[in-house]
């Protein structure tokens, strides 16, 4: 999309931080609460019945007296362990359109899941980094130093085209550096500590090794097991409630590594493929309507065969 709409939509953003709280399996009960006042039994031959099964939401389905979905209760539930998260938006440029991995020529809309000033705090006191972002990419859409009167690291973002006109978005990606560079800053914390080190090396750290040890296996384990599902309940979130749009589009690992001309690696299946079908989208032929009337979408997109996309039509 053009950069006057992304930079509009970013105007009207709150400039204070923004709070989201998640736990496991949150995203069910915001989603269900897109349904208040349906009847449960009408749910479970729905589409959405699988979120009847998640753990959290079958624990208190017991509490749905009425047999309906009441956004009240649903408000209610929540568990003891509970994460919280700064949301912050930002851009993407890919103007050229070369390798800047969008669907289309433009901007994309960038919400950036942070971690909270405590997970900041007890990572710098473990880990003790050189420089702040180690375990992010400067080239990649975090949170900057200098954009914010407040600075958090970034877990995770989502990069978003979206088209008023047509009441749709397009959820591009769903990523995180942190989780992955932790991954690796702690294989060689392992790797160092068998060999009786006290320091990680090649690594801009000062923590000694049994800390960054520490702090993946304690600090970071909720963090690696509900990143993604967090990131795309906070998309869908925004996207309905902050921009008032309905239609929600998600790139199959097929079909958006073609159109998004990502030539090195493939996308995982579990972002692509088994995370959308948790939360209940399902598999179309339909491209999104705003990319139809992109003349080089069309041009691309007429040389694949058997196209997909996820959907989710609430």
């Amino acid at each position: 999309m053009k950069q006057e709409l992304v930079d509009e939509i970013i105007a009207c953003m709150p400039k204070e931080r923004t709070l989201f709280r998640y736990f496991k399996d949150r995203y069910a009960l915001m989603l269900l609460s897109y349904m208040t006042e349906k009847n449960i039994y009408d749910i479970k031959k729905s589409d959405f019945s699988g979120l009847l099964a998640r753990p959290f939401v079958k624990e208190h389905l017991h509490m749905m007296g009425g047999g309906k979905i009441s956004k009240e209760l649903i408000q209610y539930l929540w568990p003891h362990e509970v994460y919280n998260f700064v949301l912050t938006v930002s851009k993407w440029n890919n103007a050229k359109n070369n390798g800047g991995q969008t669907s289309r020529r433009g901007h994309n809309l960038v919400l950036q899941l942070n971690f909270s000033n405590q997970h900041d705090v007890d990572y710098k006191d473990l880990v003790k980094p050189e420089f702040d972002q180690l375990l992010n990419y400067n080239g990649h859409p975090v949170l900057g130093m200098d954009e914010r009167q407040y600075f958090h690291e970034t877990l995770a973002w989502a990069r978003i085209d979206l088209d008023f006109d047509t009441n749709e978005a397009l959820i591009e990606e769903v990523q995180s550096d942190w989780i992955r560079r932790a991954k690796r800053l702690y294989s060689h914390a392992v790797w160092y500590k068998k060999r009786r080190y006290k320091k990680v090396h090649n690594w801009e750290v000062m923590g000694d090794v049994d800390s960054v040890i520490k702090y993946y296996e304690e600090n970071l384990v909720p963090y690696k097991t509900l990143w993604d599902e967090a990131m795309l309940a906070a998309s869908i979130d925004f996207i309905r409630n902050e921009l008032g749009i309905e239609k929600i589009h998600y790139h199959s690992a097929k079909t958006g590594h073609c159109v998004k001309r990502i030539s090195y690696t493939r996308p995982p299946v579990s972002l692509y493929e088994k995370l959308p079908k948790r939360f209940c989208f399902k598999k179309s032929a339909e491209a999104p309507e705003f990319l139809q009337s992109d003349k080089e979408f069309r041009r691309l997109y007429k040389k694949l065969r058997n196209p997909e996309w996820f959907n989710l039509a609430m």
